[in-house]
């Protein structure tokens, strides 16, 4: 492993080596369902198995797809015969904006949001779905179209991996990406595909919020609100002044009670806006935090991938 590599940004091998997580988010899901339950729906959804017709039953089948209904009126056992739903796109969002470029914990939530983005690639084969999606920098936004194929996942998550090592501009054309960027997603996203965004959802204009409703209309949308834990509330054992830079300006803090007190109520302020909109539209949110170790991130996630 390189110097940087896992912190500052990821590697298309290391990528590679979360498809044996896959399993581990697996067993880590059992866990979740037997101790929690959340508010919001979940993250992600596997397919599903629809009715079919009824039969009698064979040696061999599973005792709870009996239909005591036509069992009741016919005398003999029959049991139900499901069609597994066709096979449907997952449509990644994936935010590489300048920032998420930040971490006082761990890794850069760039970073962390390419791991994410990984486990769900390899979740969504898995699961004999398509996967595609766009990946978003300052000024240009790279299109996958859904696929099955081993080979396009590799493509896809390899461009991610390139991405996280961009040097890029921290401009004001920041802005207005995400009108831009989250229309032409749902003009991209077909009727029941499942559009999963995951981002800081920082610079989120009312213009933009309003594509992700009109997504949600036709499509399932979670938001995966990727978080350092420096956004939400400044360091206790900090005291004085504090110099912030991006490796070109500065920028210097102060850190009386008062401010600290105001920058956790904007915030918390903010977060709790993006959760109510989610419930408002309802889609699944989850937040994940750069201080979280792999095994918290997998338990967190475990509780809202099928």
């Amino acid at each position: 492993m390189q110097a940087g590599e896992g912190i500052v940004y990821s590697s298309l091998n290391a990528l590679i080596r979360l498809k044996a997580q896959v399993a581990a988010l697996q067993r880590a899901k059992k866990h979740a369902e037997a101790n929690t339950s959340g508010g919001y729906r979940t993250v992600f959804k596997g397919r599903g198995m629809d009715f079919a017709e009824s039969r009698p039953y064979q040696a061999g089948d599973d005792i709870r797809t009996i239909d005591w209904r036509v069992t009741a009126r016919s005398g003999k056992v029959h049991t139900k015969v499901f069609q597994e739903e066709r096979e449907r796109p997952v449509m990644l969002w994936l935010d590489m904006r300048p920032a998420m470029y930040f971490a006082t914990r761990n890794c850069f939530k760039s970073v962390l949001a390419s791991e994410v983005a990984a486990l769900l690639v390899w979740k969504t084969l898995e699961a004999g779905d398509r996967i595609g999606g766009f990946i978003q920098t300052t000024h240009h936004c790279a299109e996958f179209k859904p696929s099955h194929a081993y080979g396009a996942a590799l493509h896809l998550l390899r461009h991610i991996a390139d991405t996280t090592q961009l040097q890029q501009p921290n401009t004001q054309a920041a802005l207005s990406l995400l009108d831009e960027s989250w229309g032409r997603l749902r003009r991209v996203a077909t009727a029941g595909a499942q559009v999963i965004l995951i981002s800081d959802f920082k610079q989120t204009t009312p213009a933009a919020l309003r594509q992700l409703a009109l997504i949600s209309q036709h499509c399932e949308v979670s938001l995966i609100h990727i978080q350092d834990p420096f956004e939400a509330k400044m360091p206790d054992h900090l005291n004085g002044k504090l110099r912030l830079t991006d490796g070109q300006y500065s920028l210097w803090i102060s850190l009386q009670q008062r401010f600290r007190e105001c920058y956790a109520e904007r915030s918390s302020l903010q977060l709790n806006q993006l959760k109510q909109y989610a419930r408002r539209y309802r889609m699944g949110f989850l937040t994940i935090s750069t201080d979280m170790n792999t095994t918290e991130r997998l338990r967190l996630l475990a509780r809202s991938i099928a």
